[in-house]
Formats: structure tokens, sequence, C-alpha cells
């Protein structure tokens, strides 16, 4: 169920005029504050009124009340019913539900691994399963789309990629197309199957994140000590697992060697042809890869570059330790 986007908006000095397809999977809205994120979900919503188009599949959703749009939304900070347990925050949204499609409330405890909370406040939760909360009652909505709104903020590592595992499995088991928000890198390479890059309004990026990480004008979003290329999960070792769509790769965290290195400590050795070598505005240079698993960028100095004699159409090998990803 492909969604289409093309709407304006005005508002004050902010303009917003934004064109993107996101196709069945997880699409991630990328950019830095101010750019206009939130207001498109809250346009898709129901919640602000644009101008243009937002269709899902065959049905045309301008102009439909927001609870006649099937989108579900959940935002940075949760929106728990405080005065409501668990189990009636997940019902509130199930008795509502168009249709019978979502799965009963107690296989939704069960799947957020929230079932021993159910009679508690929701007051009384961690950040964490205020989140896992938030979700069930989402999903038990039956919405032919979800929309996340920096789901992640409030979270810190370990239950940043916990929740980040549950988005995949929900997204795999209930083949829930989702569109979330995010302007964290490696939170965009975990869940993205498709990305949308948006700037002062606009979209200047958008497709695959592997092809859209080699845009210039994504890369100009990025932190220069952001910029790097995302890599399939599985094809890495790392720190995490393998459930997530890709790791991001930092150009400072990857070492160059002019030829196949022997007994390093480094678990990933990535051979591959140099296809590019820029110079940024810093004195540094931007080497390019091609390998097996994907475009790699390393950041050197000039003093590298040319004492390790690099050039486009050479062999080269990246080197990534594990705990770098």
């Amino acid at each position: 169920m492909t969604l289409d986007v093309d709407i304006r908006l005005r508002q004050g000095a902010f303009t917003l005029q934004a064109a993107f397809r996101a196709p069945q999977g997880i699409t991630v809205l990328f950019g830095p504050s101010g750019s206009g994120k939130s207001s498109i979900l809250a346009a898709l919503a129901g919640l602000k009124h644009v101008q243009g188009h937002v269709r899902l599949g065959a049905r045309d959703l301008q102009g439909l009340a927001p609870h006649r749009r099937g989108i579900g939304l959940v935002f940075q900070d949760a929106r728990l019913f405080p005065h409501l347990s668990v189990r009636a925050n997940i019902a509130y949204a199930w008795v509502r539900a168009p249709r019978r499609a979502a799965p009963s409330p107690d296989e939704i405890a069960r799947f957020f691994d929230i079932a021993a909370h159910l009679d508690r406040p929701v007051a009384n939760l961690s950040g964490g399963e205020k989140s896992r909360v938030a979700l069930a009652r989402a999903l038990a909505a039956a919405p032919d789309l979800l929309l996340l709104d920096e789901p992640f903020a409030a979270l810190d590592g370990a239950r940043r990629r916990a929740f980040i595992h549950v988005l995949l499995e929900m997204h795999r088991v209930y083949h829930l197309p989702m569109l979330v928000v995010t302007h964290a890198i490696e939170d965009a390479a975990a869940l993205a199957s498709h990305l949308v890059a948006l700037r002062q309004g606009r979209v200047v990026a958008q497709g695959p994140l592997a092809d859209v990480a080699r845009d210039t004008d994504f890369r100009a979003l990025l932190d220069p000590r952001d910029i790097g290329a995302a890599i399939r999960a599985h094809l890495l070792q790392s720190g995490h697992a393998a459930f997530e769509q890709a790791l991001w790769l930092r150009a400072d965290h990857v070492l160059l060697a002019a030829e196949a290195p022997r007994a390093i400590s480094a678990r990933n050795v990535l051979e591959g042809e140099i296809t590019a070598i820029v110079r940024e505005e810093s004195g540094s240079h931007l080497v390019e890869l091609a390998t097996g698993a994907g475009s790699v960028l390393s950041r050197l100095t000039g003093a590298a570059v040319q004492e390790l004699d690099l050039a486009r159409g050479k062999r080269a090998c990246a080197l990534v330790k594990a705990h770098s990803v």
C-alpha cells in the first residue's frame, strides 16, 4: 500500500512543500529540527489543513476527518491516558477500531511483553514501558498506516535498541506500514527500507538509504562527524544484532590499508576498489571504496592519501572494529 504525498503548508515564515512516495515497508523522514518532519505527520493524520493530496493506496485521504483516515499516530511523549490502566488504554483503542482486524488486547499485550503490567496505572511505568503501551494502543486501533514522531527521544542506548527491535518485529509480524520521524542517522539506518530527507520544508533526496547516503544534498544535512555509509547489518560483525536493516559506518571509524592486512584485531576487513577521493573544506579527504558489502567511506588526512598512494581505480581494504559500529 503506497503512500503518495504532495502537500503545501504555510505557517508564518515557514513554508512546507513536500512531495514523496513511501512504498510498503518502513519509511523514515530524516532531517534537522525545523525541516518540517512533524508538520508532515500532522498533515497526514489530518491534524493540519494543507493543500495538495494525500493518497494511501487507492484511498484519497485529503478532506477526511482524522478518525476516518485509518492512520495511527504515536507521539514522542506517548500521550497515554494517565488516569487509566494499561489494559484500559489498549481497550480504549480496540473497542473503537473500525473493524476487528486488530489482534485481541491480550495478544497485543503478550507481543509487547506488557501482559504483567495490564492492571498497573500507566503513571507508574518506566519510559520504555510507556513507549510499548503507546505502540500497543496504536496497533489495537487496526490502522492502515502508523506514524511515529521521534519515538526514541526519551530512551537511552539499550532501551533505544530494544524499541527499534520491537518496531521491526511489529512490522514483520503484522505487516503494518510505518512512517518514522528521526534526526539520528543510526536510527534511520536501523529502520529504513526507504528514506525521505528534508531540509527547510523541502524533500532533497528519497529512496533506499544506501542510495540516498551517497547523495550530496543528503550529506549536507549531516554533521561532518556523522558522514558515512549504510551497510546491511548481517554483513558486518558488530555489537548489534543483525535484525536491524543496516548499520551506519562513520567515515571517521573506518581505516584504510593499501594492501591486505595480516594479524590485526579489526573484525571487519572489506576489500574493494577506490571509486572517489573528495577533498573536504577542512583539508581532510573522503575516500569512497566499493566493496562486496556496499560503498564505504573513510576520512583520511592528505598526508595519509599521499603516503598510501591512493587513487581512483586502485584496490584497498577498509578496516572496521566491531565495537566502533
